[in-house]
């Protein structure tokens, strides 16, 4: 969808029973033809690959990461944020240092490239909600990638 229908719930989303939307399969949707009392629980390597690809959730790391982009803070700040957004926790020092690595990692790839504001425009260029001014599209691209690697995080995927 487009425009006004574009961020219709998911929950009005036709069905059909005999082809349920692949996403849902791949997340243990339920089969609607019977009652299921507790759902079955899975982990493959299509869960994450739809989490690292969907439009969806790449939209939303994008939307995200412009917010906190705009906040003018530190990365790190801009880090635990994020996790503690997402996660409901704050992060742990292994956590973080992973995460603050990688921020880092992406930053530098960006900042070393002779097209490197371009190519963080091609990286925010994901979905159709308004981009947020006022951040630095560096900034925003690196966050982008680590709100996405939080969101492919198996505690913030599926809960006990």
């Amino acid at each position: 969808e487009h425009g006004e229908a574009l961020y219709r719930r998911g929950i009005y989303t036709f069905i059909k029973l005999t082809v349920p939307p692949p996403s849902m399969m791949i997340f243990d949707g339920s089969n609607r033809d019977q009652c299921e009392v507790r759902r079955v629980k899975t982990n493959t390597p299509l869960q994450a690959l739809v989490m690292m690809n969907d439009p969806t959730v790449m939209e939303a790391s994008r939307v995200f990461a412009e917010r906190l982009a705009a906040e003018k803070k530190t990365g790190e700040e801009s880090v635990r944020k994020a996790f503690r957004t997402i996660a409901c926790r704050t992060p742990r020092t292994d956590e973080l240092k992973t995460l603050l690595a990688y921020y880092e990692s992406q930053r530098q790839r960006l900042l070393k490239q002779k097209n490197g504001l371009s190519e963080a425009r091609k990286i925010l260029d994901a979905g159709e909600f308004p981009h947020h001014s006022g951040g630095n599209a560096l900034e925003a691209a690196a966050l982008m990638r680590v709100i996405a690697l939080i969101y492919n995080m198996e505690e913030t995927i599926s809960k006990s």
